[in-house]
């Protein structure tokens, strides 16, 4: 599965695009790259679904250990534009709910509280 990085400004904000299969064979590489995001700084992440084709139980289950993951780390995760097969999955599964979607993609996750580092003033 092709996975594409999006830096957004501030910098603690990255948008991920998965395209492809989200199946047991791609997740490894998708919980690799969320951990590497996360450790260079970003905390809330948005993952465009708009090109998932394939989408299974297992996957979703990923993902919401990613979100967990996240949300212990002091960030989010916003799932957007789920393509049909993952919204299908969702509504087959126990997780119906537990993965907040939105139909959209946003600039930014809303309502995020300011980055610690973005409350010092500079002096110069």
């Amino acid at each position: 599965m092709p996975l594409t990085r999006t830096p957004a400004l501030p910098s603690y904000f990255m948008t991920l695009t998965l395209d492809g299969e989200l199946d047991t064979r791609s997740t490894p590489a998708l919980c690799e790259l969320t951990s590497q995001v996360l450790s260079e700084g970003s905390r809330h992440l948005t993952m465009d679904l708009a090109a998932v084709t394939e989408c299974d139980a297992a996957s979703l289950f990923t993902l919401l250990g990613i979100r967990q993951a996240i949300h212990h780390a002091g960030g989010s995760l916003t799932l957007a534009n789920p393509s049909q097969c993952v919204q299908h999955a969702l509504s087959r599964s126990t997780l119906n709910g537990a993965l907040p979607l939105h139909d959209v993609l946003a600039q930014q996750p809303p309502e995020h509280p300011a980055h610690p580092d973005a409350s010092r003033s500079d002096p110069g």
